[in-house]
């Protein structure tokens, strides 16, 4: 059994997580830049929105990674003689990862905290 397109497309989601992270360091940039020009609360509450979107598809794309990844390392340990329905064996595992989150998950992703320091620092300043 060959799992090179598997792999391949693995490592295109992985990519993508370099996009999400872009993405919240540039909200966080945004946010503080808000703070410190106008300091308008409406504004920096709408960026930190942005941020825990960003670590919502973060979490769901880590997940769907995982999910992935335990799929196939169980299917390459166990060597069935069937190839089994590797899409419905992730989802399933997919989803069972995605049933234990919970909203206080996304308060503890690291880019998130970083950009709750950094407003508190900013605000400090201002």
């Amino acid at each position: 059994i060959s799992f090179n397109a598997i792999d391949s497309a693995l490592s295109s989601l992985k990519n993508c997580q370099s996009f999400i992270n872009s993405g919240m360091d540039v909200a966080t940039q945004v946010a503080l830049d808000l703070v410190e020009s106008f300091n308008d609360e409406e504004d920096v509450n709408n960026m930190e929105k942005v941020m825990l979107e960003y670590a919502t598809m973060d979490r769901q794309l880590n997940h769907y990674i995982k999910a992935f990844e335990e799929t196939i390392n169980q299917v390459k340990r166990e060597k069935p003689e069937n190839l089994p329905d590797l899409e419905n064996l992730a989802q399933e595992k997919f989803l069972e990862m995605e049933s234990k989150n919970s909203d206080s998950d996304l308060q503890r992703n690291e880019k998130y905290m970083y950009f709750k320091d950094q407003l508190k620092e900013m605000k400090k300043q201002c």
